[in-house]
């Protein structure tokens, strides 16, 4: 039985009926993209219960599923039908739940790609403290993130085991097959050594060496990243070395690979590392720089780019940079002009060489 309702609209939706249906249409958007907030953190708690995991493909009881995941059912019911009058979740009037092809996405078991990481992490509470403070960044241009967790992002995830995992998945999970995509378009010489600066958990590094079976790497990160790396069957290629990228890099390499560490920080540090970078090359050898890379004009930008300049500003002080940005910054650390090896929506492969 449909049934109809009245309801007291707000004075922008009134206002919507003297200024036309271009001007509802704009209030409706405004009034979604103001409570987009909700939506995250919607997606994020459904992650957190387990839900999307939880389901497989046939219709399911909200009721049983909320006797198996342990939380409340009307409110799991309430947030099922919510996530679902946005497309996510199909769920039906007698409270069954079923899949569809958003909510696959979701799952960690999802054959494809898995956004459920980056659910968690965009809702997680350091992150969700720091975007609420970034009216803190448009008054001082500083970052919100020390601002309002008393230290910085690095030192937070040092400290918050949970969050720190949960950053570490998003990062592994983030982009499908966007490690393959960088192998494939370097050209690695046999017996190059190549150094992947903050690599992190190494699966760069080990998946150019799957590409280049008579090349050998050195995976170098912080202390705390390499002690806690999985106890696994080994590469003898493949090696480790504990620091920082602030005080030193490795030398003796062939080929040095920044991956998603530029952005991290404001122009002074990023010269800092290239500097240090430059320090440890010999004339020739090559700099990778996998970052995305921006078009000039925000019309020409996919709006996903633009709010993650603003998440590297939030939580680091840091900045996606246009083509010139980086030009500049390589040029005034020692390197030559960059050149584009490859150039996706997610990211960009960028190479230039020590002068």
């Amino acid at each position: 039985m449909t049934i109809q309702t009245s309801f007291q609209a707000e004075p922008a939706e009134r206002e919507g009926t003297e200024t036309g249906a271009a001007a509802a249409g704009d209030i409706r958007r405004m009034q979604e993209l103001i409570r987009g907030m909700a939506v995250t953190q919607m997606i994020a708690a459904a992650c957190e219960v387990g839900l999307p995991d939880a389901m497989d493909d046939d219709a399911t009881s909200l009721a049983t599923l909320s006797e198996q995941l342990k939380v409340h059912a009307g409110v799991l019911t309430r947030l099922a039908r919510a996530l679902s009058s946005y497309g996510i979740f199909d769920v039906d009037a007698d409270g069954g739940i079923r899949h569809n092809e958003a909510s696959r996405l979701l799952r960690t078991t999802t054959a494809g790609p898995s956004l459920h990481w980056a659910a968690r992490f965009w809702g997680m509470p350091g992150i969700w403290r720091s975007w609420g403070a970034l009216s803190h960044c448009a008054r001082t241009g500083e970052e919100a993130f020390s601002h309002v967790n008393g230290q910085d992002f690095f030192a937070y995830m040092n400290g918050s085991p949970e969050e720190e995992a949960l950053y570490q998945r998003y990062m592994a999970s983030g982009y499908p097959g966007r490690y393959a995509a960088i192998a494939d378009v370097l050209a690695v010489a046999p017996g190059e050594r190549v150094i992947d600066v903050g690599g992190g958990t190494g699966s760069l590094a080990r998946t150019i060496l799957e590409r280049n079976p008579d090349a050998r790497a050195v995976l170098y990160d912080q202390a705390s990243v390499i002690s806690a790396l999985p106890e696994a069957p080994g590469d003898a290629r493949l090696s480790t070395r504990a620091g920082s990228f602030f005080d030193e890099v490795p030398t003796g390499g062939d080929i040095y690979i920044l991956s998603w560490i530029l952005h991290d920080w404001p122009d002074e540090k990023a010269e800092s590392i290239l500097r240090n970078c430059r320090k440890a090359m010999s004339a020739g050898a090559r700099l990778v720089v996998v970052d995305r890379v921006l078009q000039e004009s925000p019309k020409d930008c996919d709006p996903l780019d633009l709010v993650l300049d603003l998440q590297m500003l939030v939580l680091h002080g840091g900045r996606e940079r246009t083509l010139d940005d980086f030009t500049r910054l390589l040029n005034a650390a020692g390197f030559s002009a960059p050149q584009i090896l490859s150039a996706r929506p997610e990211f960009a492969v960028v190479q230039a060489c020590a002068v």
